[in-house]
């Protein structure tokens, strides 16, 4: 009787000890997601905040002389008493216009209908 008792108390604690072990192995599960979440919130933090500042410098530029006076430049085209400003086409600009010459047909008005009407049109 007494080695049954003894079977069914080990059996019982057994359990019991497999429970906390299960139970400590969610609980570190638990802490560690916790601990990365935490990591990643304050690495989000840093960032907003590095991003805060920058904007607070961005503000405190717009709010300058400087600033306005480019932006009246820009917009409206303003210049400075005594200030020549000189227009300098872009290279993309140049270069579509050139393209675009490139591209004369040089055959003759009877030549181009006769090629529209009567030949195949080349594949591309």
């Amino acid at each position: 009787m007494m080695a049954r008792w003894l079977k069914f108390v080990l059996a019982a604690a057994g359990i019991v000890g497999i429970l906390i072990i299960f139970s400590l192995v969610q609980e570190m599960n638990r802490r560690l997601s916790v601990q990365r979440e935490i990591v990643r919130l304050e690495s989000d933090a840093n960032k907003l905040e590095k991003n805060l500042i920058q904007m607070e410098n961005l503000n405190q530029y717009f709010k300058t002389n400087d600033f306005a006076e480019l932006m009246a430049r820009e917009k409206l085209n303003y210049r400075a008493e005594g200030e020549k400003v000189v227009l300098i086409p872009e290279i993309e600009a140049v270069q579509d216009e050139s393209a675009e010459t490139d591209q004369v047909d040089e055959r003759s008005i009877p030549k181009r209908w006769w090629d529209a009407f009567f030949t195949k049109p080349l594949a591309r």
